[in-house]
C-alpha cells in the first residue's frame, strides 16, 4: 500500500468533491488525481533519480505538485520560496533534484540560483497517466528541512510507510469525517502541513488553504472561517493566540467549528481558556510530535479547568507509538521523575538525509527490556503525572544549570506568561555571562511598564535562582517561517 490508494479511492468514492481550495482555486479529487498522474509521467521521463523539489507556495498547486511527484516515484522535498537564496542553494545542493517543480511565479527564482535540475509547472502535463508506482514501507515519501543547531539545514526523510501507520492511527482516535472542512494555516514547507493534507487523502475531506495574511486580520480570518465552513483546524498555538490578543470574539466568533487542535509549541493557557470561555463545546487537543516522526506521537483533549499558568500535558501516547522515559539507562515508569523521551513506532523517519553519523547518534537500537528495537532520542525531558500523562518539562538544551540549581526555562516562561501584564515571552540563557533572560511584549494597557517592575511582579512568583537577571522589553518577538518564536533570533540579536 502507498499513499496514492487513499487518493485513488477518494477519485472514485467522491470525484466531484473539493479535495483543495485556495481562494478562488479548486481541485476536486478527480483532478487532483488526474493532474497528478499526468505531470507524474512528465517527470518519470525526466528524472536522474528519486529526489523532486518542490517549490511550496501557498496556493491549491503546491498538493498536486505533491502528489506528480509521488506518482513518478519520486519523494518530493518542499522548498519555502521565500526563504534567503542561500539557503534555497543549499537545499537544492544537497538533494540534488533532477526536476523541480513550481509555478510561472518562481521560475525565475529558480533560474537565480543557477541549479541545472528541468523546472517544470502544471503546463507540462502528459496525455497519458502515470502508473502506480509499487513501492513497500521504507520507499521515501517526502523529505522536510528542518535547521540544526548549527543554523544548517538537515533533511529529514520519511516513508509512506511511516505516514500511513501515523494517519491510520489518528483517525481511529478522533471522529473525523468526510464531511469535515480543515483550515490549514501551517505553510507546505513546514512538517506540520502534512498531519493536514494526509488528513484529507485518508478520509476525503476538504483542505482549505487559509490566505497567509489574514492571519495578520484576525476578524477578516474568523469571517473567511465561517464562509467556507470550516470544522477543523490544528494550528501552532501562535495563531490561535492572535486571535484573542486581537479580541477578535467581541466582533465574531466561529460559527461551523468543530475541533481546535494545536502543536508545534506550548500553548500559552491564559489564550486557551479564552477560546474555551467563548466556544465551550467545541473539542480542544493539544498534539506532540517530532519532525523526525510522522504526525504526532502523544494528545490530549483538554477537559477540567487549568489556571492560566498552568502547562498542558502532553498526555497519552497514539497507539502507533510507544514511549520511554530514560534517566540513565532506567525506565522510569513512576510519576513526577524526569527523564528524557525515546519514541518507538512504525512511523519514525528514515534518516537524516546524506548523514549517517547524525543519523546513528539520534535513531538508536535499544532495548527497552523487551528486546531490542528501533527509536529516536527527542531530547525532551518529561514526566508522568498523576493521571499517568505525560507531561512536558523541557528541551534538554533549554535545561539550564544556574547558581547551582538546575533551571528549565521553559517553566519561567509559563510563569511569565501567565502574567495579566505580559502578552507574549520567550525566555534565554547567556552562558559567557550567566544570565537568564527574559524577551517580552507587553499587553495594551501596560506600555509603561520597565523590565525592573516586572522583575518585581515575578519576584514572589519564582524563585531567586530562577528571576531573570535581564528583562528586554520588545514591540514584537522575531517569529520563524513555521509561525513559532525565533530563539536563535533573539540569542544573536
Amino acid at each position: 500500500m502507498n499513499v496514492l490508494d487513499y487518493l485513488q479511492n477518494n477519485a472514485r468514492l467522491y470525484p466531484q468533491k473539493t479535495a483543495v481550495a485556495f481562494r478562488d482555486r479548486r481541485y476536486s479529487f478527480s483532478e487532483l488525481n488526474s493532474t497528478a498522474a499526468r505531470l507524474g509521467t512528465t517527470i518519470s521521463k525526466n528524472k536522474k533519480n528519486d529526489s523532486v523539489a518542490v517549490f511550496a507556495s501557498r496556493d491549491a498547486e503546491t498538493a498536486v505538485l505533491f502528489f506528480a511527484a509521488v506518482y513518478a516515484d519520486c519523494f518530493y522535498v518542499p522548498i519555502d520560496p521565500d526563504m534567503p537564496i542561500e539557503k534555497i542553494c543549499s537545499i537544492l545542493e544537497d538533494c540534488k533534484p533532477s526536476v523541480v517543480l513550481g509555478t510561472e511565479a518562481v521560475r525565475e527564482l529558480y533560474a537565480s540560483t543557477g541549479h541545472s535540475g528541468m523546472f517544470l509547472t502544471l503546463d507540462d502535463l502528459s496525455d497519458t497517466p502515470a502508473s502506480t508506482p509499487y513501492v513497500n514501507a521504507d520507499s521515501p515519501l517526502y523529505m522536510v528541512y528542518t535547521s540544526g543547531s548549527t543554523g544548517k539545514p538537515k533533511g529529514v526523510l520519511k516513508s509512506h510507510g511511516a505516514m500511513i501507520s501515523y494517519i491510520e492511527a489518528y483517525c481511529s482516535t478522533f471522529d473525523f469525517s468526510s464531511e469535515d472542512i480543515i483550515g490549514n494555516q501551517t505553510p507546505f514547507f513546514f512538517d506540520a502541513s502534512a498531519k493536514d493534507i494526509y488528513l484529507m487523502l485518508k478520509i476525503g475531506a476538504t483542505l482549505e488553504v487559509l490566505p497567509t495574511e489574514m492571519f495578520t486580520m484576525p476578524p477578516t480570518l474568523i469571517e473567511y472561517l465561517n464562509e467556507r465552513k470550516i470544522t477543523f483546524i490544528s494550528w501552532v498555538p501562535t495563531a490561535l493566540s492572535i486571535v484573542i490578543r486581537a479580541r477578535t470574539f467581541s466582533y465574531i466568533v466561529p460559527q461551523t467549528l468543530k475541533k481546535v487542535f494545536f502543536v508545534g509549541e506550548v500553548m500559552p493557557v491564559k489564550y486557551l481558556n479564552k477560546w474555551r470561555e467563548t466556544l465551550p463545546e467545541l473539542q480542544y487537543v493539544n498534539l506532540y510530535g517530532q519532525s523526525e516522526l510522522a504526525g504526532i506521537c502523544c494528545y490530549y483533549e483538554v477537559t477540567g479547568d487549568f489556571p492560566d499558568d498552568a502547562v498542558l500535558p502532553m498526555g497519552k501516547v497514539l497507539k502507533n507509538c510507544r514511549i520511554y522515559l530514560l534517566d540513565g539507562d532506567t525506565v522510569i515508569t513512576e510519576n513526577d521523575r524526569t527523564g528524557e523521551m525515546y519514541i518507538v513506532s512504525d512511523a519514525l523517519a528514515l534518516e537524516y538525509f546524506g548523514d549517517p553519523e547524525k543519523t546513528a547518534k539520534s535513531f538508536l537500537i535499544k532495548d527497552f527490556g523487551n528486546g531490542p528495537v528501533r527509536c529516536f532520542r527527542t531530547g525532551d525531558l518529561a514526566q508522568y503525572n498523576a493521571d499517568h500523562d505525560l507531561v512536558f518539562v523541557s528541551r534538554a538544551d533549554f535545561q539550564i544549570k544556574h547558581m547551582g540549581h538546575r533551571i528549565e526555562l521553559g517553566e519561567i516562561e509559563a510563569v511569565a506568561g501567565s502574567l495579566a501584564e505580559i502578552d507574549r515571552c520567550c525566555c534565554t540563557y547567556d552562558k559567557k555571562k550567566e544570565q537568564i533572560i527574559l524577551y517580552c511584549v507587553l499587553q495594551d494597557g501596560f506600555e509603561e511598564l520597565t523590565g525592573k517592575q516586572i522583575q518585581s511582579i515575578l519576584r514572589p512568583k519564582l524563585s531567586s535562582y530562577m528571576l531573570p537577571s535581564r528583562i528586554q522589553i520588545m514591540d514584537t518577538l522575531p517569529i520563524n517561517a513555521n509561525g513559532k518564536i525565533d530563539r536563535r533570533a533573539l540569542q544573536n540579536g
